[in-house]
């Protein structure tokens, strides 16, 4: 009997060792029935991501749909800078480019904010307003008015922070743009007149008209040789000599006089010489082709600056005026 009670309590003493000795597997985990089944796919074989939205297309020509969003983003920062928060009743802020008629209500907000800065029935002088055109002229009028309020209401040429703009020759009146638009479609005239200055318009008028006159309507010389450089263009017209010392010369260099032009008398600038701190230009008039100081014909420092090389525009220098003198000099 004491023999067995030894053997029991040997084997509750070393039990706990020999467990420790077994290796333990861990509990299997049960699988929960509702789970969704893993994607073991390799990564190359994922189901491919979303595509992004496509943006919706829209009616408008491509032609006018840039210049209307333009359009849009000036006119509401210029009715933040005047307005804040607020809109006159009925703007619309549209800007959906699916819907055909965006021109519409960009034009109305338009004369909404003009009506609202100004007075409803007064508009700053040159003022398109709503005319029923093509949608890129429609749009091209909203940008024109836009930027005639936008010197109403401020300085000229002075834009609010973040100001888009566009074409320069958009802020000029319907006939010069459209005459510059057609003779750039030929591919022959190219408006070289700078937007920076004051009268950009007045001159990209003059240099259109001039280029026409002399390139396409000159029924003497039809092939004149002014069309292959579209920069060859009489810039300014109707000028008269400012005073009693504008003498006349055959030649860029000032060595041939050939009499002094009359105060007055009516001389048109052709080009001028590109040869450095030359002051010289070439006239036309009744009966001369002559260079003369720019400065005693009342042309000013931008405009003779506007002028195009005189190599390139052919010169034929002469004086046969009742005034002009047997060539003296070297």
């Amino acid at each position: 009997m004491r023999r067995m009670v030894a053997l029991v309590l040997c084997v509750c003493l070393s039990a706990p060792a020999l467990l420790a000795a077994q290796e333990v597997r861990p509990p299997e985990a049960t699988p929960d029935p509702l789970a969704p089944p893993l994607d073991l796919a390799a990564p190359d074989e994922a189901a491919p991501l979303p595509a992004e939205p496509v943006p919706p297309a829209s009616p408008l020509p491509a032609d006018a749909l840039p210049v209307l969003i333009n359009a849009r983003t000036d006119l509401e920062l210029l009715a933040i800078q005047y307005l804040g928060s607020d809109r006159p009743l009925g703007w619309s802020g549209s800007l959906d480019i699916s819907d055909p008629q965006l021109p519409l209500y960009i034009r109305l907000d338009l004369e909404l904010l003009a009506g609202a800065l100004l007075q409803p029935d007064q508009r700053p002088s040159g003022w398109f307003g709503a005319v029923p055109s093509t949608p890129y002229a429609v749009a091209r009028d909203i940008r024109h008015d836009l930027e005639l309020l936008a010197d109403a209401l401020g300085q000229p040429n002075i834009r609010p922070l973040g100001w888009t703009g566009d074409d320069p020759l958009m802020r000029c009146d319907r006939p010069v743009q459209a005459l510059v638009q057609l003779l750039e479609r030929t591919g022959a005239f190219t408006l070289t007149a700078d937007p920076a200055l004051s009268n950009f318009c007045q001159q990209a008028a003059l240099q259109a008209s001039q280029f026409a006159e002399t390139a396409l309507l000159n029924s003497q010389n039809p092939a004149r040789a002014i069309v292959a450089n579209p920069s060859q263009s009489e810039v300014s017209a109707g000028q008269q000599v400012s005073t009693t010392f504008a003498v006349a010369f055959l030649d860029r260099f000032g060595s041939q006089q050939v009499g002094t032009i009359p105060l007055g008398e009516p001389v048109t600038p052709v080009a001028r010489s590109y040869r450095q701190f030359s002051r010289m230009v070439l006239v036309r008039g009744a009966g001369f082709e002559v260079f003369a100081d720019y400065g005693t014909i009342g042309l000013s420092a931008d405009a003779f600056a506007a002028l195009p090389d005189v190599d390139s525009v052919g010169a034929n220098p002469s004086c046969a005026a009742a005034w002009c003198k047997a060539p003296q000099g070297r």
